[in-house]
């Protein structure tokens, strides 16, 4: 049987000048197709921003114009007849929206940083008992105020993780300023810093809310999403808390772990590998670096 004939450009035939205009055509139809893919996803992109800015300026300007309202009470207080318990609540209500202030503002830095990939990463061993100890005091001004109850579920035993604790405490905060405010009013939240089945240093946050659902769950861990609840305002919504606790956590090769159930609150558990492992790790990156001996040093080193 003859050999079947290859054509190409240079045979002059029909087929071959077809074939070429053919791949021509499909090469500038997927390159029009990949340009429309990026510009819509540009478009998206600019949107989600712009939406979650919209959102985060209403944020602000909440606890500021609380900060300015009760500053001005203060300040004519004779004016106002306030008694001497009016002044300390006005006090509390300042440092109240001056700490949701500085957590909004604290937000937007932190994915501005995410969104530039100028996060830095300074590994070492973490106490997930002392930081979640600070992690808890630090939300207890905001807890307080939306009557939410916070309850340590473990013993204080030493839980030792590798991370960076600055990194990891952000996230921690997260999970518990998102927990609030998932929670309704005399809501209760469980944490727990223990160490899970594989041996990680793990921190527990679970809340009595109204619960997420799946698609909810996916656009919460999405930076710049918020779910849609309709007119229901009884409580917020997640924001970008758990987007960016999600993000800190693995960026230092630990785990991420959400679980709700609409009616049944929400669980999210976050774990860093153990320091040992780490150790072990660098130990070995170390050992594959080293130059291998020659035959000299071999020779040497058995003499």
């Amino acid at each position: 049987m003859p050999a079947l004939k290859l054509f190409n450009q240079s045979d002059g035939s029909l087929i071959a000048d077809y074939a070429s205009r053919m791949s021509e055509a499909l090469a500038r139809q997927q390159t029009e197709i990949e340009v429309r893919a990026a510009r819509v996803e540009a478009e998206l992109a600019i949107k989600a921003r712009s939406e979650f800015l919209a959102n985060m300026n209403h944020e602000l300007r909440t606890p500021l114009n609380a900060i300015m309202g009760f500053a001005t009470m203060l300040r004519d207080g004779e004016q106002y007849n306030l008694s001497a318990d009016q002044h300390t609540a006005y006090a509390e209500y300042i440092l109240q929206s001056a700490d949701l202030l500085l957590g909004h503002i604290n937000t937007i830095l932190e994915v501005a940083a995410l969104e530039s990939g100028s996060v830095e990463l300074c590994n070492d061993a973490v106490d997930l008992c002392e930081l979640l100890d600070g992690a808890v005091e630090r939300a207890r001004i905001r807890a307080d105020a939306a009557e939410v109850t916070i309850e340590r579920r473990d013993e204080g035993a030493d839980i030792t993780g590798w991370g960076d604790v600055e990194r990891t405490g952000q996230a921690v905060d997260h999970l518990l300023q998102t927990a609030i405010s998932l929670s309704a009013e005399k809501g209760r939240i469980l944490v727990r810093a223990c160490t899970d089945e594989d041996g990680c240093a793990e921190i527990a946050v679970r809340d009595d809310g109204a619960g997420l659902s799946p698609e909810e769950i996916k656009q919460a861990l999405e930076a710049f999403a918020e779910p849609h609840r309709g007119l229901d305002r009884s409580f917020a919504g997640p924001g970008v808390g758990y987007a960016v606790a999600k993000t800190f956590i693995e960026m230092q090769g630990g785990s991420f772990h959400i679980k709700s159930r609409k009616g049944h609150g929400t669980l999210v558990r976050i774990a860093l590998p153990p320091p040992d492992a780490n150790a072990k790790a660098a130990s070995d990156a170390d050992v594959a670096a080293q130059p291998e001996k020659s035959s000299l040093e071999k020779a040497d080193d058995a003499a």
